[in-house]
């Protein structure tokens, strides 16, 4: 198989937005996982509840266990060699990615507070 042909598999095996997160969840950007982790936080210190993700789980470096309203179901986000994957919309570009890494880079700030 030609080297250009593999290549363009792996480009598209590693960010490809999927048609679940693009069809049943409104987190279907890392711009908008980000935007609601913002959101979270907030209602995090004010107890407003007002997410459309509730944090479950988080196993620093392994996985992330997140419920996500908008789809009403968990979400599981693992980490492998380092990077983010959504295992539930089979991608490294949707919304409870970026949010993901936003919770990890908050987790790792605030010296391993659980949530």
């Amino acid at each position: 198989m030609p080297l250009h042909i593999l290549e363009r598999k792996d480009k598209k095996y590693l960010s490809g937005r999927s048609k679940t997160s693009e069809n049943n969840s409104e987190l279907s950007t890392l711009d908008l996982g980000t935007i609601e982790f913002m959101k979270w936080l907030i209602s995090k210190d004010t107890n407003s509840g007002d997410t459309l993700v509730a944090v479950k789980d988080y196993f620093d470096n392994k996985y992330v266990i997140l419920f996500d309203k908008s789809i009403p179901r968990d979400v599981i986000v693992a980490y492998r060699d380092g990077m983010p994957w959504c295992i539930t919309c089979n991608t490294d570009d949707c919304g409870h990615v970026g949010f993901a890494i936003c919770l990890k880079q908050d987790y790792d700030r605030d010296d391993h507070v659980v949530y």
